[in-house]
């Protein structure tokens, strides 16, 4: 399979490229830093400098692959006050690009507590829930998260709203950790999170379960949480 990646040198995203180059499929990385991935080597895999809000440096490519998967994030603003609109002004030229090169499978990712009118890779948490942990609730979300969820959530009704011509899944973790992959099965639901589940989990196994995603073609239009048991 032929997939195009975004974010490919970020943490989760060097992630994904590992994980599908080891399941021998081919990789075109659009990034702004080649540099970032001079330490993978393999036939499988070609970068490509990028302006990846400039939908132009992104259709040729597109159009010689499967799939999309965006694993494009941004830090968080202090304290979460200032407004971030990252998420919505990224999707936005990656969506137009696909439609010029006639392409329709994308998967992306986002976090728990978006805030999303919707239940649409986001993370956890994009929407207050009674079963959403309480550190989300009242810690995370209302002192640190504010403006990234909502620029996530912006990104997802953007999806619901205005693309539905296009197969995207949106992939919700819990919080993202450096650790190995677990080796455990990953558990998937549609919604904001998943009750009993850990609120942690590897970089890995979320690369895992978009690269199935994309391969299978599963939660087609969905916004769907994952985590692992305890």
């Amino acid at each position: 399979m032929k997939i195009a990646v975004l974010g490919a040198t970020g943490p989760t995203g060097l992630q994904f490229v590992l994980e599908a180059l080891k399941n021998e499929h081919e990789i075109f990385a659009l990034v702004r830093n080649p540099e970032g991935l001079s330490s993978v080597t393999n036939d499988k895999l070609k970068v490509k400098e990028v302006d990846i809000l400039k939908e132009d440096d992104l259709v040729e490519t597109f159009k010689n692959t499967d799939a999309v998967v965006s694993c494009l994030g941004c830090r968080p603003s202090f304290l979460g006050w200032s407004p971030i609109t990252f998420y919505l002004d990224s999707i936005k030229p990656i969506v137009n690009a696909m439609r010029t090169a006639n392409k329709k499978r994308l998967i992306c990712m986002s976090a728990w507590g978006t805030v999303s009118k919707y239940i649409c890779m986001s993370a956890w948490g994009t929407v207050s829930t009674p079963e959403e942990p309480r550190i989300i609730k009242y810690f995370l979300r209302p002192i640190f998260l504010s403006s990234t969820l909502k620029s996530m959530s912006e990104m997802e009704d953007y999806l619901k709203e205005s693309c539905s011509d296009i197969d995207y899944t949106v992939v919700r973790p819990p919080g993202l950790t450096n650790d190995p992959t677990s080796g455990k099965e990953i558990k998937a639901q549609e919604g904001q999170c998943i009750p009993d589940i850990v609120g942690r989990i590897p970089r890995r196994d979320v690369a895992k379960f978009m690269l199935e995603c994309a391969i299978s073609h599963d939660w087609n239009k969905k916004c769907v949480a994952i985590g692992l048991e305890t």
